[in-house]
């Protein structure tokens, strides 16, 4: 709330505002006065009108300049309806004694009070005093006027009476105005300070929103490389095992390790874009997806955690075989199966969980799409349905079971993203069916994308410089490019690679990002300076790395690369890079 120093300081700036236009009254009377009565009455109205100014002034100007001192509010009162009173009677008694000493200047003396009596009255008035003491003593000496004079009237008095209360009445009423303005300017300021504050603790809570932001951007990015860093070798010896013949029995469990392999990289990829759900930038990879294979693919990886708790799984298709394969992001509609079927087990004390598809071609010719997964645990409250969907947020029975409760917000985001919804309801005779649907456009699998990875084949093999720190990461390069019956050369570190490329050309570069002596995007500085310097072909540089934040993505392209492979290696990607690599390399 406003307090007392707010209110001083509106009026102190009020009486400021009031001294040009009074002090050019005051002139204005002087010089009048000088050429109609003389220049001794006019001498003795400006000294004392002057003087009393002056006196207003420096009160005007302490409480301006010292508002908190104590005693500050009542001084400033009681100082401004002292100089009012003087004022106002100053000029009642100036009036008088013309008129005593010079009667026939009658006419000019009630102009001059008139005026007097109306700016006084007008004038800025701190309380009601202040207004009595303006009013009081030209209102006296009007009445005395108008009563002394032998040719008046009664009619005359009541007429002057009446000015009077007419003056009063609208002074009265500018007072009123004055104040509820001086009350609206405190309310302003008020407003103004509280926004203020409410701004500056606004900029505070978003520099701290910001540090935080950027502390979990680094944690994200951490977490990321390292989990991606043997995640890649995981999978990248996984592939290279299913190139080879195996027994049928070994193909299968390699088949395994790949998909569960898989499903563990989109699950990572899907548990960083928490860091995107408030910000609304979850991305979507549209490919064509055969959703029944992925079922069953999903299905045969949890098949043995199933039998170890004790429970049985169902599939069920409902539609067309070929109203499965449709454009969708495969990571998020996996993402919130395994989400779901996850939850399912942990819950499902005994009996069989049923995962439930449905396909059916919606009116535009596109497919609407219906997952269910029925588990047969305790359920979900009614009332608490939608809080299990926001971070964080978990019922006591899902927080026995463990888990940070971020599992459902990613699901829901996903499913957000895809343009469907989701939600769960009861099951009967009890359980919860957790569902999630969406509409999707028709697609269509080509050959070459159900087989297995194959080697490259090319009329032209391209010869391939690839930098990597780590140990392990170089050894599977080494088994996928001898796979592929490719030309590889490996080094150890940026400044090598910028070395190598000075002793023999090369088609492409594969360029990790964190290494040691001179890390990835140093080295491609160092490169397409070179080239530029020397005139030597552009040589194709990918980088291959686990950092693929969009701001790091932006800053690799930013440096000079064509490209970026992400860790864990897609064999897909790495072979479409391969088979785009221009060949401008000496054989």
């Amino acid at each position: 709330m406003a307090d007392s120093t707010d209110y001083l300081k509106a009026y102190a700036d009020r009486y400021r505002d009031m001294f040009p236009v009074r002090l050019v009254t005051i002139a204005a009377i002087v010089i009048v006065g000088w050429w109609v009565i003389g220049w001794g009455w006019a001498t003795n109205f400006a000294v004392f009108q002057f003087g009393l100014y002056l006196v207003l002034w420096n009160v005007v100007q302490t409480a301006r300049a010292r508002p908190r001192a104590p005693g500050a509010e009542r001084r400033f009162r009681l100082s401004t309806e002292a100089v009012t009173l003087g004022l106002s009677t100053h000029n009642a008694l100036f009036i008088l004694a013309v008129w005593h000493s010079q009667p026939h200047y009658l006419d000019y003396l009630r102009l001059l009070l008139a005026g007097n009596l109306m700016v006084g009255a007008l004038q800025v008035h701190i309380s009601r005093r202040s207004f009595a003491a303006a009013v009081v003593p030209p209102s006296i000496a009007a009445m005395i006027l108008a009563s002394n004079q032998p040719q008046a009237t009664t009619g005359i008095k009541v007429a002057v009476g009446v000015f009077v209360l007419g003056v009063i009445a609208a002074s009265w009423r500018q007072w009123r105005s004055d104040r509820q303005t001086v009350e609206l300017m405190v309310a302003l300021t008020e407003r103004s300070r509280e926004l203020q504050t409410a701004l500056a603790q606004a900029e505070t809570d978003r520099a701290a929103a910001e540090r935080a932001n950027k502390a979990k951007s680094r944690f994200l990015a951490m977490i990321s490389h390292e989990v991606r860093t043997p995640l890649n070798v995981i999978l990248g010896l996984t592939e290279v095992l299913r190139g080879r013949r195996r027994p049928k029995a070994e193909a299968a469990v390699i088949d395994d390790m790949a998909e569960a392999g898989g499903m563990l990289l989109r699950l990572l990829n899907g548990a960083l874009d928490i860091s995107k759900i408030e910000s609304g930038e979850v991305d979507l990879r549209l490919a064509p997806v055969d959703l029944g294979e992925r079922l069953d693919a999903i299905a045969r990886v949890w098949r043995s955690r199933v039998d170890e708790l004790g429970l049985s799984l169902k599939i069920e298709l409902q539609g067309v075989r070929e109203h499965f394969v449709v454009m969708t992001d495969e990571g998020r509609v996996e993402q919130v199966l395994i989400n779901y079927l996850s939850n399912a087990l942990k819950l499902t004390p005994a009996g069989t969980i049923c995962i439930r598809i449905r396909a059916l071609p919606a009116a535009d010719g596109r497919i609407d799409l219906d997952f269910e997964v029925h588990d047969q645990g305790p359920g979900v409250p009614e009332d608490q349905r939608e809080r299990i969907f926001l971070p964080f947020e978990q019922l006591d029975a899902g927080r026995a079971a463990g888990g940070a409760g971020l599992g459902l917000a990613l699901c829901r985001a996903s499913v957000q993203a895809l343009g469907g919804a989701l939600g769960v309801r009861a099951a009967q005779p009890r359980g919860a069916v957790f569902w999630f649907r969406f509409t999707a456009e028709r697609a269509t699998l080509s050959t070459a994308a159900v087989q297995p990875h194959a080697s490259v084949a090319a009329p032209r093999a391209p010869r391939v410089l690839a930098a990597e720190d780590h140990a392990a990461n170089r050894k599977l390069l080494a088994l996928l490019f001898q796979s592929f019956g490719l030309d590889l050369v490996l080094v150890e570190n940026g400044r090598e690679a910028v070395e190598a490329l000075r002793a023999t050309p090369f088609d492409l570069v594969l360029m990790d990002v964190m290494m040691p002596v001179m890390d990835g995007v140093e080295a491609l500085t160092a490169i397409r300076a070179e080239e530029a310097a020397t005139g030597r072909p552009r040589t194709a540089i990918q980088m291959l790395t686990a950092n693929v934040f969009d701001e790091d993505v932006a800053r690799y392209m930013a440096a000079g690369a064509d490209g970026v492979l992400r860790k864990p290696i897609e064999i897909a990607a790495l072979q479409a890079v391969l088979s785009a690599a221009p060949q401008h390399a000496d054989a």
